[in-house]
């Protein structure tokens, strides 16, 4: 897909909410640099955004996984007709 096809973002209140907490944890206990986590998960973003097929097929129907480089964590979203809906970014040891 060409940038000029690409899919808006649209983030559900729980995806948001766990991402400040998981960029809060890692801030919190000196795990990384929380600038470098927010890089990289905006990297993973922009590949999510471009190619939305790009993820796994998710543990739920009709979601798809991604996993961002260099950090614990996992996008879950889901393709719809006119944007992608981050549900969720979970860590990578969590449970779904």
């Amino acid at each position: 897909m060409d940038g000029a096809r690409e899919k808006p973002l649209g983030w559900t209140r729980a995806a948001l909410d766990q991402l400040d907490e998981q960029i809060e944890y890692v801030a919190a206990k000196e795990l990384a640099d929380p600038g470098r986590v927010a890089e990289r998960i905006e990297r993973a973003l922009d590949l999510i955004r471009a190619h939305p097929r790009i993820g796994t097929p998710g543990r739920r129907a009709g979601t798809r996984e991604w996993p961002v480089r260099g950090s614990p964590l996992t996008l879950i979203y889901r393709v719809e007709r006119t944007r992608i809906l981050i549900l969720a970014v979970m860590h990578q040891r969590q449970a779904v």
